[in-house]
């Protein structure tokens, strides 16, 4: 991306965002209910059983205990704790008036007043899906034509109808579980969350993993969490990602479930996805290859044989190696893609794939011992930090750099580069002052990564960035800076509570035919219901990554104490 371009896209979001909150802050500030009203439903599966509007401290009326006698249903209150007027001039104004997640509506039409809640958008998949920015590649807001639907349906009328004589009201709601009290990881904060619940969550993110692996080796790619069924793609980077986080997890854990998952997940990637390319091996499937699939397949075979879950794997990894290498430029960078057909690299870059080869030299080498993978790790580390990130006003913007990291981290000790540590500590303080406090914003987002109140906080950025953090207090705690590593413990560990906090343990349950079926998992947002295989690598590889640090020499033992 140009410099040129780079600024159009920043000037263009500043603008947007700024009149957005003005508008939405301005005609949207709610006022708080006196006398809140409850909306009691009965769920079980992802079906509404029955539902009731309550005065709060009511209890349930006949209806709702004839529903709840249903074996395995769940009573939700959905509490009305603050309401605002609703504009409806325009859709996309309706649109960008509701908190993801947090917001409903009240609709009155002559006698009748109709609620659509919170539970209502988050199983019609309503939230994040209303107004789509096409610079940004960003969709925010929620959908609308969803909102006019189900009230309509509640309302017994047509949408024109509603349009022309019904009152909005925006609705913010509080939940609760009666019947089911919250777990105590679900209030996990910076302060208490222990290193238990950091390793319950591990293991159970990589459970999810291996529930979900076919007998071929295959990941369930993604997966709709609200129906369980599976949605189209596939990318082996992703896939190699998450057999790495499996070796992890396998390692610590030592269950046999998850170590025959890694190693199904690893074998797919030796038997079916290394092929030729030149004189080395590669991993793809077409005519051409990308470097990160086969750097983070390099990564995944350290893990497996540095484990010892097959040391066989170590064979593969020199070959890997020599691949990477070939596509290295003299001045560090890498060309990412590699032409089968032709026997050329391709010298194109695209996003992570020069920090993941870095990385998987740097690993490599502790296998083969072989010079020219440290040289080169050692040149890729230099070009990441150096001439890769050099335009006006490099040291106020920062990308995506959890990979350069952790190979700045994982280099320390055998080529220690100051430059590199420096700028992982700069682009930590961006992220630290980008993160959201406690009571900060409307969302579940003490922990998180955020740029407006607009936009859902995702939660995958705050896992890759923990992992990269993680690293960096490593190498900040050896180097004697106790003054920064102490100001970067406690974001690692707020971000940290965060994802324990939001993983799917069992999160909204009652909404999801098979719940079982997704436990463990990570989402992309308290919102997002496509779950995603890398969303659990990364939230796990970083909850594995403190453990390491924090449990050693340790690593077996478990503490209920605070992180």
């Amino acid at each position: 991306m140009t410099g040129r371009r780079l600024a159009r896209i920043l000037i263009a979001y500043v603008v947007g965002v700024v009149a957005m909150s003005t508008w939405v802050r301005h005609t949207a500030s709610q006022r708080s209910v006196e006398r809140p009203m409850v909306v009691a439903s009965v769920w079980k599966r992802g079906e509404l059983l029955a539902r009731s509007t309550l005065s709060s401290g009511e209890d349930p009326d006949k209806a709702l205990e004839q529903a709840l006698a249903v074996p395995d249903a769940t009573l939700v209150y959905e509490t009305d704790v603050a309401e605002a007027p609703l504009t409806s001039f325009s859709d996309t104004v309706l649109a960008l008036s509701f908190v993801s997640g947090h917001d409903g509506v009240a609709a009155t039409l002559g006698a009748q007043t109709a609620y659509v809640t919170v539970d209502d958008l988050l199983l019609a998949n309503a939230y994040d899906h209303g107004v789509t920015v096409s610079a940004l590649t960003l969709t925010t807001g929620t959908n609308a034509a969803v909102v006019w639907a189900l009230l309509a349906q509640r309302l017994h009328a047509s949408v024109p109808e509603l349009r022309a004589h019904a009152s909005l009201r925006r609705v913010r709601f509080e939940r609760s579980t009666p019947r089911n009290p919250a777990s105590p990881w679900a209030v996990a904060t910076g302060e208490t969350v222990t290193h238990e619940e950091v390793e319950g969550a591990l293991l159970d993110a990589a459970r999810y993993l291996a529930r979900g692996i076919h007998d071929d080796g295959r990941f369930r790619y993604m997966v709709d969490a609200l129906t369980g069924r599976s949605l189209p793609g596939y990318d082996w980077p992703r896939h190699a990602g998450a057999t790495y986080f499996l070796a992890q997890a396998a390692a610590r854990s030592h269950e046999a479930e998850i170590a025959m998952a890694c190693l199904r997940a690893a074998s797919l990637i030796r038997d079916s996805a290394l092929v030729s390319c030149g004189g080395a091996r590669c991993v793809g499937d077409g005519d051409r290859a990308d470097v990160g699939s086969s750097a983070l397949a390099l990564i995944a075979f350290v893990e497996i044989a540095r484990t010892g879950l097959d040391p066989s794997y170590a064979a593969l990894v020199g070959k890997l190696a020599t691949f990477l290498r070939s596509q290295q430029r003299q001045d560090g960078e890498f060309m990412h893609e590699y032409d089968r057909a032709s026997g050329h690299p391709v010298d194109v870059q695209y996003l992570y794939y020069s920090g993941e080869a870095t990385l998987a030299l740097s690993r490599a080498h502790l296998v083969t011992h072989d010079p020219a993978d440290l040289e080169a790790a050692t040149k890729g580390l230099a070009h990441l930090v150096g001439p890769a990130w050099s335009f006006f006003g490099d040291r106020y913007y920062f990308g995506e750099e959890h990979w350069t990291c952790q190979a700045m981290a994982d280099l320390w000790d055998r080529a220690p580069d100051p430059k590199a540590l420096d700028f992982c500590v700069r682009w930590q303080r961006y992220g630290r002052r980008m993160q959201y406090g406690a009571g900060e914003t409307p969302y579940d987002a003490d922990g998180a990564i955020g740029v407006s109140t607009l936009i859902t906080p995702r939660l995958t950025p705050v896992a890759s960035r923990c992992e990269a953090g993680v690293a960096t207090l490593g190498v900040l705690e050896r180097t004697g800076a106790e003054e920064e590593a102490a100001a970067l413990d406690r974001q690692l560990r707020r971000s940290l509570a965060l994802l324990v906090r939001r993983q799917l343990r069992p999160g909204t349950a009652h909404l999801f035919r098979d719940p079982a079926l997704v436990y463990g998992a990570m989402p992309g947002s308290e919102v997002d219901q496509e779950l995603r295989i890398d969303y659990a690598q990364h939230g796990g590889s970083a909850m594995s990554r403190w453990l390491d640090l924090r449990l050693r020499p340790s690593p077996a033992g478990r503490s209920s104490a605070p992180l």
